[in-house]
C-alpha cells in the first residue's frame, strides 16, 4: 500500500482525471494521452503508478467498493428504518463530499459493474444478517426476495440523487418500509 504523500497525491489525481473523463466517456475510450492531459502529468508518472487505464478503473472501484461497503455496514435487519437512515445518510455524505466521485456513480454509465457490485454486496450482508438471526432459514429460500430489495435500495437512492422529487425522509420512509415489508416475509 502506497504510504508516501506523493504517491497518494498523485494516484488521487489520476483516479479523479479518470472519473471526470469516464462520466461522459465509455473506458474503452479513454486513452492514457487523455488521462494525462485531464490529470496534468506526463505519461511516464502515470506509468509510475498504474499499467493502464483499466487498472485505474479497478483501483477506483476497488476504493469505492470499501468505502460504500463500510455505508452498507450501517444496515441491520433488527432496526430497518434506522439503520437505513445511517446507511443513506452516511452514503450522501461520503458523495456530497466528493463531487468528481457523486458524479461518477450517479451519472456515468461506466459505474454499471460498480452499482452491480453494491447491490451483491448488500444482498450478501442482509442475508449474513437474516442467517444471524434465523439460522435455520436456507440461502436459496430467500436470496430472490433480498436480491430485489437490495437492488431497488440502490436503484432508488441513484434515481434519487438524479432526479430528487421527493424529500431525503419520503425516500426513506418508502424504501425502509418496502424493504421491512420483505424482511419480515422471508423471516417468517
Amino acid at each position: 500500500m502506497a504510504t508516501d504523500k506523493r504517491v497518494i497525491k498523485t494516484q488521487a489525481n489520476i483516479k479523479t482525471a479518470f472519473m471526470k473523463l469516464a462520466s461522459d466517456l465509455p473506458v474503452n475510450k479513454i486513452s492514457v494521452s487523455d488521462l494525462t492531459a485531464q490529470a496534468l502529468i506526463n505519461r511516464s508518472t502515470f506509468y509510475l503508478h498504474y499499467n493502464d487505464v483499466w487498472a485505474v478503473a479497478e483501483d477506483i472501484e476497488r476504493d469505492i467498493t470499501e468505502s460504500i461497503s463500510s455505508c452498507i455496514d450501517e444496515f441491520h435487519i433488527a432496526d430497518i428504518y434506522g439503520s437505513t437512515y445511517k446507511m443513506f445518510s452516511s452514503l450522501t455524505a461520503k458523495l456530497e463530499d466528493n463531487p468528481t466521485l457523486k458524479r461518477y456513480i450517479i451519472y456515468s454509465k461506466n459505474s454499471a459493474y460498480l452499482t452491480e457490485r453494491l447491490k451483491n454486496i448488500l444482498a450478501e450482508k442482509t442475508v449474513s444478517a437474516i442467517h444471524a438471526k434465523f439460522p435455520s432459514i436456507q440461502t436459496n429460500k430467500i436470496i430472490y426476495q433480498l436480491s430485489f430489495a437490495a437492488s431497488g435500495i440502490i436503484d432508488s437512492y441513484i434515481k434519487w440523487s438524479r432526479t430528487g422529487g421527493v424529500s431525503f425522509d419520503e425516500l426513506l420512509s418508502d424504501v425502509s418500509a418496502i424493504t421491512e415489508y420483505i424482511v419480515k416475509r422471508v423471516t417468517t
